[in-house]
């Protein structure tokens, strides 16, 4: 990648000096994914943070025999971080949800990137902070109905990671069991507020092109308010 692209991809790099700049060139690693391939395992976590410059991954929980996924990510996004930083995560791996591609920094070397760029650590702490504000929101969300929740999370996808066209905005048409759980809602719940939403022309799906377009920003931000 040139360095005006990863800039204007990632946030954490927009901050950052050009010398800062061409060193995370020549040390980040490029990777490709397919479609529900694992990506962490979860004894991997620790030794690297990984941007997403195209496609979408899914952190998922696993514990007692059952799967939960935590969190949904796009294009533009990253993760591994926080692991770097502190300890690593237990039963927890990142599975793609469709073809991905992805650049990798060591743990080491991220660290390093760190202490090399005051402006890039500040820009880090920023985000860290978005990132804990999400998670408050989403906790604020549990005494909410299931529509909103659904209504809610399909909101911050589009916003956070999705193509805008003339239909609307597109986002990968997520499993519903994944959906249903990143929203805090039971599958049937999900299925039904999907189907419901869908007759009253908000969404679209396309199966062809596994992409789900939101026809109707501004009616789900309505509903959103009203419900």
């Amino acid at each position: 990648m040139e360095t005006q692209a990863i800039v204007e991809l990632f946030p954490l790099f927009s901050v950052a000096n050009p010398e800062t700049l061409e060193w995370i060139l020549s040390v980040v690693d490029e990777e490709n994914y397919g479609q529900y391939e694992e990506i962490i395992k979860e004894n991997d976590w620790g030794k690297a943070v990984y941007f997403i410059v195209s496609g979408w991954v899914k952190i998922r929980s696993r514990y007692n025999h059952q799967e939960t996924v935590l969190e949904i990510l796009g294009k533009g996004d990253f993760f591994g971080e926080m692991e770097v930083l502190d300890e690593s995560l237990k039963g927890i791996d990142v599975i793609a949800l469709s073809d991905v591609q992805l650049l990798s920094i060591s743990a080491q070397r991220f660290l390093q990137m760190l202490f090399k760029d005051p402006q890039v650590h500040h820009k880090m702490l920023q985000l860290s902070v978005k990132r804990f504000r999400h998670l408050y929101r989403r906790f604020q969300l549990h005494q909410q109905t299931p529509k909103i929740k659904l209504i809610k999370t399909l909101i911050k996808l589009a916003e956070a990671y999705g193509k805008l066209s003339e239909e609307g905005a597109e986002i990968l048409q997520i499993p519903a069991q994944d959906l249903a759980d990143i929203a805090d809602i039971s599958l049937d719940d999900c299925q039904q507020i999907m189907t419901q939403l869908q007759h009253q022309g908000c969404l679209e799906s396309d199966h062809s092109r596994q992409i789900l377009l939101l026809t109707n920003l501004k009616q789900l931000n309505h509903f959103a308010k009203q419900i």
